[in-house]
């Protein structure tokens, strides 16, 4: 008794279609390359015009595949995370207190805690300093840049400022951009450090004045 045999069906491509399909693919490569490419490209106020081009023309598409990860983020290097610490004072008598966003004791379920996440990373990632860097003094369409960008993480601190005072009915809010940085093998395997160790917390001044680990050699 023999076994029969089975076929599958098969749907070849003809013509315009395999032309269709192939120029969809290659749009479809373009738009996962796209946002990390500019994410990387990004920097100073400047970024790449012909990739500016690129992906405006293919964002309505890449939004609706949700093809705009952080994947400068999560992969293939993390880096330092960023937090927004806040101190907030009255005119009434009360104490000042302070509060730390994200948090994983304030906001849950997760999904809150990763929408603060992601807002204190986006405020990190907007930073500009206050005074226009030099190598771009004598670049008008740089500085132009750079002016708009600080001018929108100007708008948004402020919000965060406001934000907070109306929720706590504060007088002032005083706001400081916090890095953490990873440990590295050496603090795992020798010092036993937990992920969380305070010395792995840095103030970020609004210089753009950035602390050197001076126990390690690791710059955060």
């Amino acid at each position: 008794m023999t076994a029969r045999k089975t076929s599958c069906p098969e749907f070849p491509l003809h013509g315009y279609w395999r032309i269709a399909v192939s120029l969809f693919l290659i749009l479809h490569v373009v738009a996962i390359f796209m946002p990390p490419f500019m994410l990387q490209a990004s920097g100073s106020g400047g970024t790449s015009p012909i990739g500016e081009v690129v992906m405006n023309t293919l964002r309505p598409y890449i939004d609706f595949a949700f093809l705009n990860h952080g994947y400068a983020f999560f992969a293939p290097n993390p880096g330092p995370s960023h937090l927004i610490r806040a101190r907030i004072e009255f005119e009434d008598g009360r104490e000042p207190i302070e509060e730390t966003f994200p948090d994983l004791d304030e906001q849950w379920p997760r999904l809150l805690y990763h929408r603060h996440f992601m807002l204190s990373e986006q405020l990190n990632a907007q930073y500009q300093p206050p005074q226009l860097p030099l190598e771009i003094r004598q670049e008008p369409e740089l500085a132009e840049r750079w002016q708009t960008a600080r001018r929108m993480y100007e708008l948004k601190w402020r919000s965060f400022k406001q934000h907070l005072e109306a929720k706590h009915e504060a007088s002032h809010v005083t706001l400081t951009r916090v890095q953490h940085r990873m440990i590295d093998v050496f603090e795992v395997g020798e010092q036993n450090k937990p992920l969380d160790a305070p010395d792995t917390f840095y103030d970020l001044r609004e210089d753009g004045f950035v602390p050197q680990v001076e126990s390690t050699g690791v710059t955060p």
